[in-house]
């Protein structure tokens, strides 16, 4: 007989709530009672571990969910470093969606790889890792994978979450699959794609609202507490302007002063954006087509964070940072401030094997689609996970060897000091389209 998602939770959740009044002669009329106790008790106790999230806990590198990255996640290195098995849903190459690759270095060319990836290399495992690349923190709780799903987010849900080892028919949410397992210990960083979203839209407004964003958070701490006697180690959200998917506007400007010979003041008229804007792809793509005169100027509100609309984003960090603290005081949860991991790496950028690195495009920190880390940056968030378990749990397990990962990181800076721009317009801009520039805006010096 086939269950749907609900019996199969309602089963496993009453069968271990009766586990937990059956052990107890004192606790039985309050089960929650039982089970708080026993997520306090099963801190530091990483005998069975799950992980929930996004791309950047699945592993998703330079665009992509692909076996040859996912090893080199944060959260396989922190398993190796603590001692306990995980589970990947290792993808076949060339990924999901295929993994952008580095073609030349000068000029910057990027490519991805051929072919179509035939999915899980396992399709019978059960993934300890249910990370979904994509997911916010609703889909966490409530998204499913679909028996049919179509390209992009769909396929990743069932890529990760399908096929799962309690059995086939049985749809079950990132939340749902480890209340199922019940593990002593529950790694959660969500949150990010509330935020990042702002980034690829260049909207603010895009972002999920704080109401939603506290209401969602709550329920999802509320049914982990509720359904699992896990401890859970909670990581926070990072600034997500200081990535380099977004291009400052001093770059854009300046490049496109040197190709045009136009002075910056003109081009930042023509493209309505002035130092210190950010620019994402979208907008770097309309800078060719706008000094071409394929395309009116300046470039669309979709293609810029204005400086007033990159502190509306960090501002929402900061206040989805609050709700994440605040739901992880009040479970007990260990909480792993991430975010002041990534403001102390973009300020003071890493040194490995005497090669400086930085959190700019090409930097080091950063792989190819600006957003998710190199196998460097993975195990430099791998050591905060670790610190910050051995300073809150009384813990005394060994770090990451960075310096180790680094020498054999293929994105880690190959050339000491040398500095990537990124190329965002045509080069050579034709002197006629110079010269109708000239005649919009007037004379210039």
């Amino acid at each position: 007989m086939k269950m749907n998602r609900c019996s199969v939770a309602a089963a496993l959740a009453s069968a271990f709530a009766l586990a937990l009044c059956s052990c107890s002669t004192g606790s039985s009329s309050n089960p929650q009672a039982v089970r708080t106790a026993a997520q306090a008790a099963n801190a530091g106790n990483f005998s069975s571990v799950y992980f929930l999230g996004d791309s950047l806990t699945a592993g998703y590198q330079s665009g992509s969910l692909i076996d040859t990255s996912q090893p080199h996640g944060w959260a396989p290195l922190v398993a190796a470093q603590v001692g306990f098995p995980i589970a990947l849903p290792l993808i076949a190459p060339p990924g999901a969606p295929n993994q952008i690759t580095l073609v030349h270095l000068v000029p910057l060319t990027l490519g991805t790889l051929p072919g179509t990836t035939s999915g899980r290399d396992n399709f019978a495992l059960q993934p300890t890792n249910v990370a979904v690349p994509g997911a916010n923190t609703n889909d966490v709780l409530n998204t499913l994978p679909l028996l049919n799903p179509t390209a992009g987010q769909q396929q990743l849900n069932q890529l990760v979450l399908g096929y799962p080892g309690f059995g086939y028919g049985v749809e079950l949410s990132q939340a749902e699959q480890a209340a199922a397992a019940n593990p002593t210990t529950i790694f959660l960083w969500i949150g990010n794609n509330d935020t990042l979203v702002a980034d690829e839209t260049g909207m603010p407004s895009s972002m999920t609202t704080l109401a939603n964003f506290t209401t969602q958070y709550q329920q999802l701490i509320n049914y982990l507490e509720e359904n699992t006697n896990a401890h859970l180690i909670i990581a926070n959200i990072p600034d997500v302007t200081a990535v380099p998917y977004l291009t400052p506007a001093a770059e854009v400007l300046g490049e496109a002063s040197l190709e045009t010979g136009l002075p910056i003041a003109t081009l930042s008229q023509v493209l309505g954006i002035v130092p210190g804007d950010l620019v994402n792809p979208t907008g770097t793509a309309e800078v060719s087509l706008i000094l071409t005169g394929q395309q009116a100027g300046p470039i669309s509100d979709s293609g810029v964070l204005s400086i007033a609309e990159q502190a509306t984003v960090r501002a929402q960090v900061t206040a989805f940072n609050e709700v994440i603290a605040s739901n992880a005081k009040a479970a007990g949860a260990t909480l792993v401030d991430i975010n002041a991991l990534f403001a102390q790496t973009t300020a003071n950028g890493i040194v490995e094997n005497g090669i400086p690195g930085n959190t700019t495009f090409l930097g080091g920190v950063f792989s190819l689609d600006g957003i998710h880390p190199t196998n460097t940056g993975f195990a430099v968030i791998a050591n905060k996970f670790i610190d910050t378990i051995n300073s809150s749990l009384g813990k005394t397990y060994a770090d990451v060897d960075v310096t180790s990962i680094a020498a054999v990181d293929p994105l880690y800076p190959p050339y000491p000091g040398h500095h990537f721009i990124k190329g965002h317009i045509t080069p050579k801009i034709p002197e006629a389209v110079n010269k109708s520039i000239l005649e919009i805006l007037g004379p210039h010096k």
